[in-house]
């Protein structure tokens, strides 16, 4: 069989073992469907997700578990080693490292780097990375170098750990102290909770909810949820850190859609505590912020701008419906469907 033939079979294969599955959309599975259908499919319908090790991505997980689940922090991140490798080799390490990983699951018994040449020569080669050099041999002897082996030897030891480096850990350790001089934060998201108050409180809690109609479903994880029995709230609080100042926040939650997530946890909050709500608890939602000053301000979304958020999401629910029933992912939707005009 040919090599095309092979590689068509294998996502053919692959895209049949996706839909095998109900899928569930993240809000960030789903923002990328919108805006770039085709790393969605890469991503999540052939599975080719790389691990982010950009410190920046990772800030707000860390400030989550430094200040609501502090003791589970060093079974989440490791600090990285001042020496490790940059730039494409360290990426052609970490793909072929991940391909590792998925063949380990189905006992494949190889460990080390050097036993995935063919997996390495692939990666340049889907990178387009050294292939002015004449010979594979020439290719492999950039790649399998004393750092690429360590490095790999620092994956394995890594685990499913999130790597950091030390200078954002620094960060986000300050950031959690300045959070706690926030008296009026620390008790939205319940920091003070004793066994005597009346109130329940769930950090990193994942939920997951079927959409009814629809071939798929949602799931996330809320920061913080805080069931509130005297005065009947459900408070629920995404915190986020920003690289800008407070004021310019709410051009954040356009860009980046954190309105979509706002929505997204409050109705699978909504669903899961269903119960609270027929008993006439009210829902309400911060977006618990940290500037680049270390400024800390719990930004609540009202009711109006909640249905508003809504409505909107309603349309994207319809958008991913189409992409995912009809298996396009070649274009976003109103591309796809003609309908830009200029």
């Amino acid at each position: 069989m040919e090599l095309n033939a092979i590689i068509e079979e294998t996502m053919q294969n692959q895209e049949k073992d996706f839909y095998s599955k109900k899928f569930y959309f993240s809000y960030s599975s789903l923002n990328k469907l919108l805006w770039n259908p085709q790393t969605f499919y890469q991503n999540y319908v052939m599975g080719m997700r790389e691990e982010k090790l950009d410190a920046h991505l990772v800030q707000g997980k860390v400030i989550h578990c430094l200040l609501l689940e502090e003791k589970k922090f060093n079974e989440q991140f490791v600090i990285s080693p001042a020496n490790l490798p940059t730039g494409n080799l360290r990426t052609v390490v970490d793909r072929v490292f991940y391909h590792h990983q998925e063949l380990a699951n189905s006992g494949d018994p190889r460990e080390n780097l050097d036993e995935f040449q063919d997996a390495v020569l692939d990666v340049m080669r889907d990178m387009n990375y050294f292939q002015n050099l004449k010979t594979d041999q020439q290719r492999l002897d950039k790649i399998l170098t004393a750092d690429a082996y360590n490095y790999w030897g620092f994956l394995k030891t890594k685990g499913n750990k999130t790597l950091i480096d030390q200078e954002t850990l620094d960060f986000c350790k300050t950031a959690v102290e300045v959070v706690k001089t926030y008296k009026s934060v620390c008790d939205l998201i319940g920091c003070n909770v004793t066994e005597f108050d009346n109130k329940e409180v769930f950090n990193e809690k994942p939920l997951q909810v079927d959409l009814p109609g629809k071939q798929f479903g949602l799931k996330g994880i809320v920061d913080n949820i805080v069931l509130d029995h005297d005065s009947k709230f459900i408070l629920i609080n995404d915190i986020k850190t920003s690289s800008k100042d407070l004021k310019d926040f709410s051009e954040s939650v356009e860009y980046y859609s954190y309105w979509m997530q706002a929505v997204i946890y409050c109705s699978m909050v909504g669903m899961k505590h269903a119960n609270l709500l027929e008993k006439g608890y009210q829902m309400k939602f911060h977006f618990v912020v940290i500037d680049r000053n270390y400024q800390c301000y719990p930004f609540f979304v009202s009711e109006n701008t909640m249905n508003t958020w809504l409505d909107k999401l309603k349309n994207v629910i319809e958008i991913a419906d189409w992409h995912y029933t009809n298996r396009d992912y070649t274009l976003p939707y109103d591309f796809a469907k003609g309908k830009v005009i200029l």
